[in-house]
């Protein structure tokens, strides 16, 4: 990890700890006013943490809506002789 800042003044520090209030912010779970004000001030001036944000909710809403698919019965039994030779 390097201390250079970049042009806002952001930090690898700075990523670091928006990082480890990223999914809970996702998830509309993030309740804490300085946390939340914190992430939003560094998402709207960190270009790498907001691109990772926004890939990290289409993620969670292409699992939410193929999460509802069946599994495939051939999956299920390749999964079942992969557990079965443990």
């Amino acid at each position: 990890m390097t201390k250079e800042t970049d042009i806002h003044g952001i930090t690898d520090s700075d990523c670091l700890e928006a990082f480890d209030h990223l999914y809970s912010y996702i998830n509309g779970e993030l309740k804490d006013p300085k946390a939340l004000s914190m992430i939003e001030h560094h998402l709207g001036h960190c270009k790498s943490c907001f691109t990772r944000a926004e890939m990290e909710k289409e993620l969670n809403q292409r699992i939410k809506t193929t999460g509802q698919d069946r599994t495939p019965d051939a999956l299920k039994n390749r999964l079942d002789k992969l557990l079965d030779d443990i």
